[in-house]
């Protein structure tokens, strides 16, 4: 998006007039082909437009698409319904689209100035009302983001999601959890206008005190802008220092959302009378999660909290408790050899001198107790040597004599097949 895929031609921003033209008589020709046809709600106040963002669902069954199956030939058709003299396959498919000629003005030569058309073809009818709801009014959601990250909330190009706090800063991916595609129960969450959320704001002030009324909004007072953490929003140069990378990004990139941090957030915290969600706690959104989207979130949540903590404790246990507790000392072969026995008798359940070790054995719940595994080992780490070091010299032997039975084997095929040459070229 923004006019920037195809870089050998000009593709300028385009004038309000030139971008609502263009839109009207793309959607227009995509409308006899497809059964769903539109575009995000643009971000107010835009004076210029980079390019021109539509989305489709499905062919029509009397339309030529509806019978292609190949994406090159879909494009290489749609730039035909379009007039595009160029296009990009990727995620969207990208089209240069003519600028129409008669709004040059004389500035240029006709048809050396192009727009750039993102299209972006749905596989599903939920898929298409998502998109153009996560992607109304432009950075909306980076603005609705930042506010309720610090509460363990997350909306993505799928979906709206619970991260787990004790998961997320070692693996984003796996502590969030689903919770909603409806848009509709996420602004109800949110406590956000459902009515408001479908019309164009009229300003960005006016969109920035809509997402202001977010239930989880309040600006920190002057005398908290130094804690690190926790939930409440700052703004100015404070609050900037404090971004994540992919705000700071945005901050050099997206003017709204830097006028959101510089401006409207230092003002909101003059004026006051934003505190209405400074007594909302993560654990709060947490639980009022579990009870708004079923017992399948809490479920899930705590199974992947508990499965997390387990794979965390079995780590920690094998490389701390089992492997740190045994000594270092010069023979490393041997230690390596009583590592690994005491590794089979404590993470995998093998019997130590004939018999199952209860005191290490992992409890229910698949948890080891650490003061007696550990205890263990340093009780026994030299007879578990000893064990590991004869089973070393056995397997040795086996694989000595194991290695004497295949020469001899190979040895008694070539006497065979010698004697079996020497019949067959004897003249008798």
């Amino acid at each position: 998006m923004g006019g920037q895929a195809f870089t050998h031609l000009s593709t300028p921003r385009m004038p309000p007039s030139v971008y609502t033209r263009v839109l009207a008589t793309i959607q227009a020709i995509l409308k006899e082909h497809y059964q769903l046809v539109g575009s995000p709600i643009e971000a107010p106040g835009k004076d210029t437009y980079g390019d021109v963002d539509i989305l489709v669902f499905h062919p029509l069954p009397g339309s030529p698409l509806a019978e292609i199956t190949s994406r090159p030939e879909l494009a290489t058709q749609l730039s035909q319904y379009l007039g595009a003299i160029h296009h990009i396959l990727g995620p969207e498919i990208n089209f240069a689209i003519p600028w129409p000629s008669d709004e040059n003005h004389g500035a240029e030569p006709e048809q050396s100035k192009y727009i750039q058309l993102d299209l972006k073809i749905c596989s599903s009818e939920k898929m298409f009302q998502w998109e153009l709801f996560h992607a109304a009014h432009g950075d909306l959601w980076n603005i609705l983001g930042s506010t309720i990250r610090p509460y363990g909330i997350t909306v993505n190009n799928r979906g709206f999601y619970l991260r787990i706090s004790q998961i997320e800063k070692l693996d984003r991916k796996k502590s969030m959890v689903f919770l909603t595609d409806d848009h509709g129960l996420i602004l109800d969450f949110l406590g956000l206008d459902k009515g408001k959320w479908w019309s164009k704001f009229g300003s960005r002030n006016e969109m920035f005190l809509y997402a202001a009324g977010c239930r989880m909004f309040w600006i920190k007072d002057l005398d908290e802008l130094d804690a690190e953490e926790g939930t409440g929003v700052e703004g100015g140069e404070n609050g900037k220092k404090k971004l994540k990378h992919n705000d700071r990004a945005r901050m050099a990139k997206r003017p709204i959302f830097r006028e959101w941090m510089e401006v409207f957030l230092p003002r909101c915290r003059e004026n006051g009378g934003f505190a209405g969600g400074k007594g909302v706690t993560r654990e709060q959104v947490r639980d009022e999660a579990f009870a708004m989207f079923g017992a399948g979130v809490q479920t899930e949540y705590e199974t992947r909290l508990k499965e997390w903590n387990l794979a965390k404790h079995k780590d920690e246990i094998w490389r701390v408790v089992v492997k740190g507790s045994v000594p270092e000392i010069e023979d490393l072969q041997f230690r390596a050899a009583s590592v690994r026995t005491l590794k089979g008798i404590v993470m995998e359940g093998e019997t130590f001198k004939g018999k199952p070790v209860l005191e290490v054995t992992p409890n229910e719940e698949g948890f080891w107790d650490a003061d007696k595994v550990r205890t263990f080992v340093e009780t026994n780490w030299k007879e578990a040597g000893d064990i590991g070091w004869a089973r070393q010299e056995e397997r040795a032997r086996e694989g000595m004599k194991a290695k004497a039975e295949k020469k001899k084997l190979l040895e008694e095929e070539q006497t065979r097949k010698n004697i079996g040459d020497d019949e067959a070229t004897s003249p008798f």
